[in-house]
């Protein structure tokens, strides 16, 4: 794999809005599709009528996607979502639908987001033109802990997620809804949460892409200054699957680019399974800029890197691991073993 690439990516983001069953991702969806400040938004769907669309559409501009009131575009998936998505950006660069600047996929509400976000990493029909935005899971304030006690979906949605929207909070009173927001940020240190009650959230707070996501998620522990890696452990939260682990890698030195990156690849290859994602922000010894890391499983995500670090306090970089059934003791010993000789 290439280097960190310092231009700046001007591919369409992909953002993937899931929850699970009655969460409240449809009268999102909704609102973000009433906002004429997003009009330049495509939306892939799998149903018109699961998001109740009528009073939005105006016209129909291509077989299955139709214009709505606001300018934004709707389509359904048609053979799948990758063939939907080259179709969309075919039709737009041919000039036979207006032009978008993102793109928002909703997933079923009994989804797994992982295999939609590998394809929009690793399908090279969409890696020219796509690229991947954030994992946006709703929760529902009424019935989402029971939700996500029940359901292996629901905790597979919020480990995934980049952004965590409480729904429904106007229904609970303000200590259980801050309660509810601890059990969340404990179940997914990295993602930003936001609650959306009767007065809505801002359509582009749901959809904003912000450097302030690369701040390190927890305060590292102390360490001796020869422990080139140290792992903070995530508090427990009640009612989480045991079987998924969240936990956050401290780097305290700069890593030889090439040696991790070969060592990554590895550890996605032969453990893609049992790992949902892998995000990271890295110092590496030939720059000075930030190195973003990201992956889903098998797929490592097109490396990125930041014009500065967000805080001082974030250098050398840490690596957040979200993971089924493999340890965190796996992963430091993966870790020293097979790239620590590389540390500058």
């Amino acid at each position: 794999m290439d280097g960190p690439d310092s231009k700046a990516d001007g591919r369409v983001p992909i953002h993937v809005l899931t929850g699970f069953l009655g969460s409240g991702k449809t009268t999102l969806l909704r609102h973000v599709l009433a906002d004429n400040h997003l009009a330049d938004t495509a939306v892939v769907i799998n149903e018109f009528g699961e998001v109740g669309l009528d009073h939005l559409l105006v016209r129909e501009v291509a077989e299955d996607v139709v214009l709505l009131s606001s300018g934004c575009l709707c389509c359904s998936v048609r053979d799948d979502l990758v063939s939907t998505l080259a179709e969309l950006n075919g039709l737009m660069r041919a000039g036979e639908i207006p032009a978008f600047a993102r793109v928002v996929v909703e997933t079923t509400g009994m989804a797994d987001p992982a295999p939609i976000m590998q394809a929009i990493l690793s399908e090279q029909r969409l890696i020219p033109w796509f690229r991947m935005g954030q994992v946006i899971t709703t929760v529902d304030a009424v019935n989402g802990e029971q939700t996500l006690t029940r359901h292996r979906e629901a905790r597979q949605q919020l480990a995934c997620a980049d952004r965590v929207i409480l729904t429904k909070a106007d229904l609970i009173d303000e200590p259980e809804c801050t309660a509810l927001l601890d059990k969340l940020r404990a179940k997914n240190t990295s993602a930003s949460l936001k609650v959306s009650r009767k007065k809505q959230l801002p359509a582009a707070e749901i959809l904003e892409e912000v450097d302030a996501q690369w701040r390190r998620p927890i305060p590292a522990p102390l360490a001796s200054d020869d422990d080139p890696i140290r792992a903070p452990a995530i508090p427990h939260a009640p009612g989480h699957d045991e079987a998924i682990k969240t936990f956050t890698v401290q780097l305290q030195q700069p890593v030889e680019w090439a040696s991790f990156v070969d060592w990554l690849e590895l550890l996605l290859a032969s453990r893609g399974d049992a790992i949902l994602r892998v995000k990271g922000l890295l110092a590496v010894s030939d720059d000075d800029r930030p190195v973003v890391v990201q992956g889903v499983q098998h797929v490592l995500y097109p490396i990125e890197r930041l014009p500065a670090w967000p805080d001082d306090s974030a250098r050398p970089g840490w690596i957040v691991f979200i993971a089924r059934d493999l340890t965190q003791r796996a992963i430091e010993n993966s870790m020293r073993s097979v790239y620590e000789q590389s540390l500058v």
